[in-house]
């Protein structure tokens, strides 16, 4: 490993923690919002909508995080401290949750639950284009599959979390997962400091749509249609087949599991394959997991099929970061790796509102047939769109070589 790599392995670290930390607040929030909404006075009714306002508030916001942070980039600032301070007021808005509810307050307590999604954006996008400015491009790869490391750890954690936290008191969960969020983005502010001077700017360019980016988009989007409902619309009820019900929180991280260990090959294959492409085959491994996982006969034939299908969305996820930092560099990153984020959070509100409209109940009535094969017609069309036109590249000609 060169001096630069090795000097860089401290963003990627930062930026995994701060992934980390970010979902597993995601996951408190989550767990103890229906009790905070009945205390602040909301009609129990009301929380699914409050979780789609969140996810549209995401869906914004990394994309205008991520364009901002280019532009402080871009005037050669150092973007740790803004990160630090839209932290802060992030980490402040959270902890307050907690303590906000019992006043009584909707409005009140609506209000900070929205400002602290827009500004917890700030560790989203921004931080993946730390890796983009500071990293050399070999060394890039290693680093968002370091950054996917820390959401996969969280996903595995999430059910047996939920479990633990179910009717504690949730100020003190709160507490902490604020605490560590705000570590994270003290770790990145300091790892940005200590990291190697940033890329210069390349020469003034056209700046329109790339080709590529037009290919990434819209297969990002269906594939974080197809996760969503695979991981949580099918999965619960495909282990049900096997397992009872009060194990799935021990079953439902195999998915996650397989994420986890394939992204160190996924680092390996995704530059030397090219990221739109690699993408693109992942998305159609992930299509054959999930209709292995919808047809398993056995619990040993679930087990491999869902463990092969989280492998493969870890293909689909950090090739889909790597191509955002390559399709962007240089000066763009932000913008790019933004632009996927949102494509997560609107998959995500999409999953919400047809689980919130009784959509999905009704695609797994019948022995689910379109619920399962929903999944695996999404992803083998991200994989189509990637793969059959043959789209261009995302990493310039000789570029792997370059930084």
């Amino acid at each position: 490993m060169t001096t630069r790599a090795a000097s860089a392995r401290p963003l990627g670290l930062a930026v995994a923690g701060a992934q980390l930390m970010l979902a597993l607040s995601w996951t408190v929030y989550v767990v103890f919002l229906p009790a905070l909404a009945v205390q602040a006075g909301l009609p129990a009714a009301v929380v699914p909508w409050l979780l789609m306002a969140d996810q549209a508030v995401f869906l914004v916001a990394d994309y205008a995080s991520g364009v901002a942070s280019d532009r402080v980039l871009a005037l050669q600032a150092r973007l740790g401290p803004w990160l630090v301070g839209a932290t802060a007021l992030s980490t402040a808005a959270f902890l307050a949750l907690p303590w906000l509810a019992p006043v009584g307050s909707p409005v009140l307590f609506v209000a900070v639950t929205l400002l602290w999604t827009a500004s917890s954006a700030a560790l989203r996008a921004p931080a993946m284009n730390l890796i983009g400015r500071h990293a050399a491009r070999p060394s890039q790869p290693a680093l968002v599959a370091l950054a996917m490391l820390g959401l996969g750890a969280a996903a595995a954690a999430a059910p047996w979390l939920a479990l633990v936290l179910k009717g504690q008191d949730p100020r003190l969960p709160f507490v902490l997962a604020s605490a560590g969020v705000l570590l994270a983005a003290l770790a990145l502010m300091a790892a940005e400091r200590a990291a190697p001077p940033r890329t210069a700017p390349a020469p003034a360019a056209p700046r329109g749509p790339l080709p590529g980016a037009v290919w990434l988009l819209l297969a990002a989007l269906l594939a974080a249609l197809a996760f969503q409902l695979h991981a949580n619309v099918n999965a619960a009820p495909q282990w049900r087949r096997f397992v009872p019900v009060e194990a799935l929180p021990w079953w439902l991280p195999v998915f996650w599991a397989g994420f986890n260990l394939a992204l160190w090959p996924a680092m390996k294959l995704a530059p030397r394959l090219g990221e739109l492409r690699f993408v693109g085959a992942a998305a159609a491994l992930a299509a054959a997991a999930a209709a292995l996982s919808a047809t398993a006969p056995s619990l040993a034939v679930l087990v491999v099929a869902q463990a092969v299908c989280g492998a493969a969305w870890a293909g689909v996820l950090a090739g889909g970061f790597m191509a955002a930092l390559a399709l962007g560099h240089v000066g763009r990153e932000g913008r790019f790796s933004g632009v996927v984020s949102s494509t997560l959070a609107g998959a995500t509100l999409l999953r919400i509102a047809l689980v919130t409209s009784g959509g999905a109940a009704a695609l797994r009535a019948g022995g689910a047939p379109w619920a399962d094969a929903l999944p695996v017609l999404l992803w083998a069309g991200a994989a189509a769109l990637l793969l059959v036109p043959s789209p261009p590249a995302a990493r310039p000609s000789g570029s792997a070589r370059s930084g």
